[in-house]
């Protein structure tokens, strides 16, 4: 039996970090020809080069993390008084213009086409409050309200962008094995989530694969928050 993604590429961004790797395995695993582009595609033109070098693409996966310096999510804590121009600048430099840029290269084929999906990994600390992390949410809202906007403006095309806001999922940069093998650490975060516990990734990756196909088809501009229930 074929699977949902054969005879698909897919330009998967980050593809080593955050969500990338589970969405890398499971796309392959689902018949696609899967770029799992490393890159961190901080410099202005990279985000175009990565495009131009996956050739015809049918997905992108615009997966994004953060500076690593900044990680995991324990150590991003920062008042609101207390937070500087360049830790924001970070955020912008890392999660904020590639993510744009990339999605600004991919869609000009696509529109012409008349074919094409655009799957954005952002998160959903834009949707609840959580203090201290005011600069990071601000730079993951920033993300949200462009794919909102571009996934509305370019709906009329057949293209169709979308995003899973992940919130609480295990993953290599935010939420590390390291940072959850301290019991206090992991029960605190699990005593927020209605679920009752942490998200895996292949969960976030399988929401991923859902925009990836037909079953986003009258789906535009939305993000979809995968946190157990914790931002609804």
């Amino acid at each position: 039996m074929p699977g949902r993604l054969e005879g698909r590429r897919v330009l998967v961004t980050h593809a080593d970090r955050y969500v990338g790797p589970p969405v890398v395995e499971l796309f392959r695993a689902e018949g696609a020809d899967v770029v799992a582009d490393t890159d961190d595609l901080t410099a202005p033109d990279a985000p175009q080069a990565a495009v131009e070098r996956a050739g015809r693409i049918d997905v992108l996966v615009a997966n994004f993390a953060g500076p690593r310096e900044a990680m995991p999510v324990t150590e991003m804590l920062v008042g609101a008084t207390e937070w500087t121009d360049e830790a924001f600048a970070a955020y912008l430099e890392h999660l904020v213009w590639p993510f744009l840029r990339v999605i600004r290269a991919a869609l000009p084929p696509m529109i012409e086409r008349r074919a094409g999906k655009i799957v954005g990994v952002t998160s959903a600390t834009p949707i609840r409050a959580i203090p201290g992390l005011g600069i990071y949410s601000a730079a993951r809202g920033a993300q949200n309200a462009f794919l909102q906007a571009v996934g509305a403006e370019v709906a009329p095309h057949n293209v169709q962008v979308n995003a899973l806001g992940p919130a609480h999922v295990r993953n290599n940069m935010y939420y590390t094995d390291a940072m959850l093998a301290d019991d206090a650490v992991r029960e605190s975060f699990e005593a927020q989530i209605p679920a009752g516990r942490l998200g895996e990734g292949v969960e976030a990756a399988e929401l991923a694969l859902a925009l990836a196909t037909g079953a986003s088809d009258f789906l535009a501009g939305q993000v979809v928050p995968v946190s157990g229930g914790w931002a609804t």
